[in-house]
C-alpha cells in the first residue's frame, strides 16, 4: 500500500471517530452533573464510554488518572499503527503528552507529593533518592527530554524538539501544515503543564484550540496531519473528561468544589 492510500485509509477511520466526539450540548449535559456515579453514567452514553465504562463510581482520583493514561496509550498506539512506517514514531511520541506534567515535576528534583505515590505506576519512578529517580525516569518514554530540561530548557520546547526530530522528510507544504499543527499543540502543551485540574484553561481558549484542530483536520484531510490534529483533539477531550471525573471524585459535595468549577 503506497504512503496515499495508507493515509486515505486512515483518513477513513477517523473520519468515523471525529463524527462521533462530544458536541458542545453533550459537554454542557455532562458538566452538569453534580456527583461522579452520575457523571459516569452519563458519560457512557456517549462515544466517550471507552473512557470510562472500566471505571467504578467509586473510583479514587489516582484510579482515575492512571486509567485514563492506560487508555490513552493503547489509543494512540493503535492509530499510530495504522500510519506509514516512517511517521509512527512521531506518532507513537504523542503517548508521552499526558505523562508530561508528572515527568517535569519529577526531573525537576520537586518534592514527591503523596498522590503520586498511590499511582503503583508513577510510584516507580517517584523515588525521593535523587541517583534512583534519575535512573527511574532514564526508563520512562520521556527519557530523551530529560537532560535537555534539567539544563533548562523549557520542557514545551524540549517536548515538541524530540517530537519534530522524529518527522520524517516532507515538501514545503507539508512542512509548513507540520508547523501550524505543531504551534497548536504548543498551546495545549502550556495549558495541561499549567495544572489545568487547579487552574483550567477557559472556554474560550478550548474554542479556540478545537478550531484550529479541527480547521487542520478538514484541511489536512489525508495527510499526516490530519492524524496528528485528530490526536490532539482528542487529547483535549480526554483532558476534559479528566477534569470532570477528578474534581467530581476529589469533592463529592458540589458546595465544597472550588470557584471556577
Amino acid at each position: 500500500m503506497t504512503t496515499s492510500n495508507r493515509l486515505a485509509y486512515v483518513q477513513a477511520r477517523l473520519q468515523a471517530r471525529h463524527g462521533r466526539r462530544p458536541t458542545d450540548d453533550r459537554w454542557r449535559l455532562l458538566e452538569a452533573t453534580p456527583d461522579l456515579p452520575g457523571y459516569l453514567q452519563a458519560a457512557r452514553a456517549t462515544s466517550l464510554r471507552p473512557w470510562v465504562v472500566h471505571l467504578a463510581a467509586e473510583s479514587a482520583t489516582h484510579q482515575i488518572e492512571r486509567s485514563l493514561r492506560t487508555d490513552w496509550q493503547a489509543y494512540v498506539a493503535e492509530i499510530a499503527a495504522w500510519t506509514p512506517t516512517p511517521w509512527q514514531p512521531a506518532a507513537e511520541w504523542l503517548i508521552t503528552l499526558p505523562d508530561l506534567p508528572f515527568f517535569v515535576h519529577l526531573v525537576r528534583g520537586e518534592p514527591v507529593p503523596r498522590w503520586m505515590l498511590e499511582d503503583p505506576v508513577l510510584a516507580a519512578v517517584a523515588q525521593t533518592d535523587t541517583e534512583r529517580r534519575s535512573e527511574a525516569l532514564s526508563a520512562t518514554g520521556l527519557a530523551r527530554i530529560a537532560g535537555p530540561v534539567r539544563e533548562g530548557v523549557p520542557p514545551i520546547t524540549a517536548w515538541l524538539g524530540a517530537w519534530e526530530s522524529d518527522w520524517p522528510e516532507a515538501d514545503a507544504a507539508g512542512r509548513t501544515a507540520l508547523e501550524r499543527v505543531r504551534r497548536d499543540f504548543h498551546t495545549h502543551i502550556s495549558t495541561i503543564l499549567a495544572e489545568p485540574l487547579e487552574h483550567p484553561p477557559g472556554p474560550a481558549l478550548r474554542r479556540r484550540i478545537i478550531e484550529r484542530f479541527n480547521m487542520a483536520f478538514r484541511r489536512e484531510s489525508g495527510r499526516i496531519t490530519a492524524v496528528f490534529a485528530h490526536l490532539g483533539l482528542m487529547a483535549l477531550d480526554v483532558e476534559r473528561l479528566r477534569g470532570g471525573l477528578v474534581l467530581r471524585a476529589l469533592f463529592p459535595n458540589p458546595a465544597e468544589r472550588p470557584q471556577w468549577a
